[in-house]
């Protein structure tokens, strides 16, 4: 059927206010992006809503307003700032998602130029021309500064603003170290007026330090480093600017740029002569070469100091670039490959509570599925109660998900500001137990209390209680222990005394000789001191020299799950902190259930025999630092609390002896400094064999 004249007004009209409603949109978007430094939604969203545009306009095919985000860059200047008008205008760059896009990319130029390599144009064939030589660069993620100098002084530096006009952020510029003052110019000739182009970011690691500041001041942390370098270079006070740690990358030039290099890989030198710091480039002349730089940067992203979110495709020559000339908002010559989005945007569909390997109870948003980072997310923590809050997430919000190179997926925040209401109350009890939890002063996490019986801690606390410092199980290894606790074989540490080891005969690898020596394991870990079998337990803040504290003042199991704060806090070295810690393990009833069903199996924990008195170490703090090639610093440490010593692990001025092994540091240094007396191996061997 054929459309009808006023069928054809509606879908125009229709397709215009589409239109009109993604201009508004975008435009909205980079006033928040380039002039608050506050975006609400993430730089995928941003390109696709923009794609999104261009595909509109072309499809109604009337000429496109100049004002139209798709024609201009950036956003207008704000009023804080003076305006600062560029010699020439600091454009974008067109964006390329996709191998495909790269070799249309590489055509274009191709078709542009003339065909001079008399390939088939089909991206592959032109790479022994020289004349379409590319300059490849990682795209850094920060915000644009044009740097205008004047005799090789610094006069301005402006921010971007709408690629025409940006804001003065001199002073600002002026304490990041990488821009220098007045240019290197070792007797090169130097343009009277030269802008130089590039980019302002912070580094990940002096961002952490920021948001620790941040954090331990009461400020909201910053979302990530670009957000934390646009807020900092356009500060009104300079001071503030100093203290964040910007950096810069020189990458480009204006006015003033052609008289000084006649090709990029050339300039980015003379910037470097000059004084700036400039990125590792690479070059190429084939599609193929593009794409595998851009892999191969993809890999190293992760592991680089600083963010960059895709890399940029430049033709070298400026002859070249000059002849094939630029489009409104960007240049023909070159154009960012960008990284798959490592944040995105989802609905968060609800909120559980996930019990963790060591009790913590932390919520996890479940969400719409989203690929973030080249991976299919539907998860990502929510990390505490506090952190749930503070970013405002809630069953149905719109959240922005961040997975940064191979880590954990995240939520960044909500993108709405959420009624109090709708925030969810953390969890009473357990949800894989029933335990109650409990919350520790001064801590943001909640904790289950169901310790050794609660299914969601089994697997870390099994593999904790059969380690070599603890019952010492040899043969049940981290594998087993899986898939033992995977196909409920086991369901609580008793379970290793009453399990019959025999059933594993037909599981790969577990023969007859493997499985008796496994069960001559178990068997022999019954007998094991009663402070190797206090740290096996894995109660919160006890380690090996607590439970050989606690053993020695107690002498039996039975008076340690009887003791109160008061007499617990009486032992040495034992604070507030442990003793809560420890009361409020023995008081959990599932505890002591599981503790009786051991001790029902046979194992019998008993107090270690101490040499008090009549040796010579008895009653000193020893230290041990450095390797030792003759005994471990486990059983060094046991031997020495047999001994009647006490082996502790910081040196003061209340430390007796310490023994330094090969490669000893500092606290023998320390030790020295003291007057402490130092021993080596040899005599730690004699006094054990007093």
């Amino acid at each position: 059927m054929a459309t009808t004249a006023p069928d054809r007004d509606n879908t125009i009209t229709s397709l215009r206010q589409r239109i009109d409603d993604l201009r508004a949109a975008l435009k909205e978007h980079n006033y928040r992006y380039y002039t608050l430094d506050a975006p609400v939604i993430t730089d995928a969203e941003y390109d696709r809503l923009l794609r999104q545009l261009e595909t509109l306009e072309a499809e109604l095919g009337e000429p496109v307003p100049s004002d139209s985000p798709t024609q201009t860059v950036g956003a207008p200047r704000s009023a804080t700032f003076q305006p600062r008008t560029h010699g020439e205008p600091l454009l974008s760059l067109a964006n390329a998602f996709s191998d495909e896009e790269v070799e249309a990319f590489v055509r274009r130029i191709v078709d542009l130029i003339g065909g001079h390599s008399g390939g088939d144009h089909s991206g592959n064939d032109h790479a022994a021309d020289q004349a379409l030589r590319f300059i490849i660069e990682p795209k850094i993620d920060g915000l644009a500064i044009n740097l205008r100098y004047e005799q090789g002084k610094l006069a301005i530096a402006a921010t971007r603003g709408d690629g025409r006009v940006g804001e003065d952020v001199t002073e600002n510029v002026r304490t990041i170290a990488d821009i220098p003052w007045r240019l290197h110019a070792d007797g090169a000739e130097i343009p009277d007026v030269l802008e130089v182009r590039g980019e302002v970011y912070m580094s990940k690691a002096a961002f952490a330090q920021l948001n620790a500041r941040q954090d331990a001041e009461g400020a909201a942390p910053f979302a990530n480093p670009r957000n934390a370098a646009a807020g900092s270079l356009r500060q009104l006070d300079a001071r503030i600017t100093a203290r964040r740690g910007l950096n810069f990358f020189a990458y480009g030039v204006g006015i003033g740029g052609r008289e000084i290099a006649a090709c990029q890989s050339d300039l980015l030198a003379r910037l470097s002569d000059f004084g700036f710091a400039v990125q590792q480039t690479e070059l190429a002349g084939s599609c193929a070469e593009l794409l595998q730089h851009y892999r191969r940067l993809q890999q190293q992203r992760a592991s680089m100091p600083y963010d960059i979110d895709g890399v940029v495709y430049k033709l070298d020559d400026f002859a070249l670039q000059d002849r094939i000339g630029a489009v409104a908002r960007s240049p023909r010559w070159a154009i960012a490959h960008k990284f798959p989005a490592e944040e995105v945007t989802t609905t968060v569909e609800r909120i559980i509570w996930q019990v963790g390997r060591t009790g913590v109870i932390t919520p996890v948003a479940e969400m719409q599925p989203v690929a973030v980072g080249g991976v299919t997310v539907s998860r990502a923590t929510l990390h505490n109660c506090d952190e749930l809050r503070r970013k405002q997430v809630y069953d149905g919000a719109r959240v922005i998900v961040r997975r940064a190179g191979d880590v954990i997926p995240e939520v960044v925040r909500a993108i709405d500001v959420a009624d109090h209401t709708r925030l969810p109350d953390a969890p009473d009890h357990c949800p894989a137990c029933g335990a109650s939890l409990f919350r520790i002063e001064g801590e943001v996490a909640i904790r289950c209390s169901g310790g050794l019986a609660c299914p969601a801690q089994l697997t870390e606390r099994l593999r904790h209680f059969v380690s070599r410092a603890g019952m010492d199980i040899e043969g049940m290894g981290d594998k087993l222990i899986a898939r033992l606790v995977d196909e409920q074989r086991i369901t609580d540490i008793a379970d290793l005394y009453e399990f019959d080891y025999a059933s594993l005969h037909d599981w790969p690898g577990m023969g007859a000789k493997k499985i008796a020596n496994l069960q001559a394991a178990v068997a022999r870990s019954r007998q094991r001191p009663l402070d190797r079998f206090l740290y096996a337990l894995g109660i919160r803040h006890v380690g090996s020299a607590t439970a050989a504290a606690l053993a020695d003042h107690f002498g039996a199991l039975e008076p340690v799950m009887q003791a109160d704060a008061d007499s617990l806090i009486d032992i040495p070295d034992i604070g507030p902190e442990v003793a809560g810690s420890i009361v409020s393990f023995f008081s959990e009833a599932h505890n002591r259930d599981v503790i009786h069903r051991l001790l029902a199996a046979g194992v019998q924990p008993a107090a270690r025999q101490t040499t008090t008195g009549a040796h010579p170490l008895s009653g000193k703090k020893i230290v041990l630092t450095g390797s030792f090639t003759a005994i471990n610093r486990r059983s060094a440490q046991e031997k020495l609390r047999a001994l009647g010593a006490k082996p502790t692990g910081s040196v003061s001025k209340n430390t007796d002896i310490v023994i330094a092994g090969e490669k000893a540091g500092s606290k023998l240094t320390k030790a020295r400094e003291l007057g402490i007396e130092v021993a080596d191996e040899q005599q730690l061997l004699a006094w054990f064999n007093h």
